[in-house]
């Protein structure tokens, strides 16, 4: 890397730390944001690291996910990244049908998560827009 950039690097950090020293910062954030620095206490700190938590689907946090399902339970296969109606089990393996319909697969209990509102809702929706698509009067 040249001299030259480097240079310009070094006098873009200085010129931005200028500006928000000098507020400019401030005028880009919402008003509800406060302005002041609080030492983050330990409650907020576990309060954030649970809502990380369940916001990735740790199995360890708040949101432990059962290891037996029921034949109708929804359940997300991590491994595929499909979503599925649970119709049985042999063994480990239960066996998931999409929830339109269609060819069943298999998935350890392991990799299966409940399913969220959405992660169900979304093929219904597709399905209906579909419908609703090949159905829809021609006006042209």
């Amino acid at each position: 890397m040249d001299e030259r950039a480097i240079a310009t690097g070094q006098n873009s950090v200085t010129e931005l730390g200028a500006q928000i020293n000098a507020g400019a910062f401030w005028r880009l954030v919402p008003e509800s944001v406060p302005r002041e620095y609080a030492e983050p206490t330990r409650a907020l700190v576990e309060q954030v690291h649970a809502g990380l938590k369940r916001l990735v689907g740790d199995p360890g946090g708040a949101t432990e996910h059962p290891r037996h399902w029921e034949p109708g339970d929804v359940a997300r296969d991590t491994r595929t990244d499909r979503v599925g109606r649970v119709m049985g089990h042999v063994g480990p393996c239960y066996q998931l049908r999409p929830l339109t319909g269609g060819r069943e697969w298999e998935a350890y209990a392991d990799d299966m998560v409940p399913a969220r509102q959405s992660d169900a809702m979304s093929p219904q929706v597709r399905e209906l827009n579909r419908r609703s698509r090949d159905h829809a009067p021609r006006s042209w």
